[in-house]
């Protein structure tokens, strides 16, 4: 195939945006923070499971104080309608009975009580407990989120860069003649590289020094005659000292 020596040099110029590119989109892929992150997950579940159920615990005891509450309440309804009876009862009978419901209820307004002061001790712990659940859980969220901002941060500029590189690209591949790039992007995408630089006897697409004779075949070639690294295929741009 034949290709203007300008035609080669524009190749290594395609390979080298596209060797950016890559480099950026494994950079995209590979953030730091991304591993932080990743590596958060475990702890944010474990730290979000431990408040759910401080919470729950919390919740509990609440609702018990209230039902607490709630009998209290009826207790007391109870025993001073008891004593208005009782104050207005002409039978000895009635006020014996009245006064036996009064002890009950006594004793149960001290059971509820003396009750509803040890679920408030036990609320008052998992209370406690909660805050410490929720602050710990604020901590890892705002971790998260720092990570999640840096990430962000880092992609918006990354994504500014493969934009940049992408649109010069097509400017480039624009010059090319169509069946050079064919060749090279069908290389590229069999063996990662399309093009790379003769430099001496090394080919830089294999980084290894060629034969006498597969250097000498090389530089009897015409200039616009495409040339190709023996180790891996890629298209090879002689320089002008070639």
């Amino acid at each position: 195939m034949k290709a203007s020596p300008r035609q080669q040099r524009l190749l290594l110029d395609l390979q080298d945006l596209d060797t950016t590119i890559a480099r950026l989109r494994r950079k995209r892929s590979t953030l730091p923070e991304r591993a932080g992150l990743d590596g958060l997950s475990g702890e944010i579940a474990a730290t979000r499971e431990g408040y759910m159920a401080a919470q729950r615990e919390l919740d509990t005891h609440t609702a018990e104080i209230e039902r607490i509450e709630t009998d209290v309440k009826m207790v007391r309804q109870r025993r001073a309608r008891d004593e208005e009876l009782i104050a207005v009862s002409t039978s000895s009978k009635e006020a014996q009975a009245l006064q036996s419901e009064l002890e009950t209820l006594a004793r149960r307004l001290g059971e509820l009580e003396e009750r509803e002061l040890a679920v408030m001790e036990e609320q008052e712990t998992a209370q406690a407990a909660f805050s410490d659940a929720e602050r710990a859980l604020n901590g890892v969220d705002a971790r998260r989120a720092e990570l999640q901002a840096a990430i962000d941060a880092a992609e918006s500029t990354i994504d500014r860069e493969l934009a940049s590189n992408a649109e010069e690209r097509a400017g480039l591949a624009a010059e090319l003649q169509r069946d050079v790039l064919g060749l090279y992007e069908e290389l590229r995408a069999r063996i990662g590289i399309g093009a790379a630089r003769l430099r001496g006897n090394v080919s830089e697409a294999s980084n290894m020094a060629l034969a006498p004779a597969e250097l000498s075949n090389i530089r009897s070639a015409a200039p616009d005659e495409l040339v190709f690294c023996p180790g891996t295929g890629a298209i090879l741009v002689r320089g002008d000292d070639e």
